[in-house]
């Protein structure tokens, strides 16, 4: 875990978690997202499912010979010519969370604790009701005051919408916002550019220590 917050820290204010990768760990469930959406994806360009991800493929290989962050597989189709309102109902039509995830008791007990403090959130790159099915197969679904998702901005994280957004709805000032993600480039390093703190973790397991790091 790796913290990147602003002092003077305060001990109330919003939590905003990304979904997958953080909430959970389950390598085969985000294996199968991406592996679908490739699929949706030749079809959609009539290429072989191999030719799709070569062209995803060369477009990281760009990215990252031209000194570009990463970005998430949302603007990689947006840049192949995929509409997002495409790219959202192929998610709702491929992810079915509760066929994957199963409750985690250590992190309803973590989540139930922050929650006396802190509004909790998520800011998600998957569609809204993917979220709500994630929060409820996990069993955290009421913990949540507030969902920021691929659908309620049509811009996916890094771009800085989803973050703006939730200042927006929370009526929040960006020093009382926590960002808590698995990846820099696509999590954290857009919240600490609106002047937010961040929280870079490992797994769920850093998420079951976070009372201890954050309250009182």
């Amino acid at each position: 875990m790796r913290l990147f917050l602003r002092p003077p820290l305060r001990r109330h204010g919003i939590l905003a978690f990304d979904l997958d990768g953080t909430l959970y760990d389950n390598a085969a469930y985000i294996r199968f997202q991406e592996e679908s959406q490739v699929r949706r994806l030749a079809d959609f360009l009539c290429l072989s499912y191999d030719e799709a991800g070569a062209r995803i493929r060369r477009i990281r290989q760009h990215r990252k010979e031209g000194g570009l962050p990463p970005t998430s597989l949302a603007n990689i189709f947006r840049e192949l010519g995929v509409p997002f309102d495409l790219i959202v109902r192929w998610r709702q039509e491929e992810f079915h969370p509760s066929n994957w995830l199963s409750q985690d008791g250590a992190l309803f007990e973590s989540l139930s604790s922050l929650k006396n403090f802190y509004i909790l959130g998520i800011i998600t790159n998957n569609p809204h009701a993917v979220a709500e099915q994630s929060l409820k197969a996990l069993g955290i679904f009421d913990l949540f005051n507030i969902i920021i998702a691929l659908d309620d901005t049509y811009r996916s994280k890094p771009d800085p919408a989803p973050f703006k957004m939730l200042l927006k709805e929370t009526q929040a000032q960006p020093r009382d916002c926590f960002v808590i993600g698995d990846r820099y480039d696509i999590d954290i390093e857009p919240a600490l550019a609106e002047g937010m703190n961040g929280i870079l973790v490992d797994s769920v397991k850093d998420l079951y220590i976070l009372p201890q790091i954050l309250l009182p």
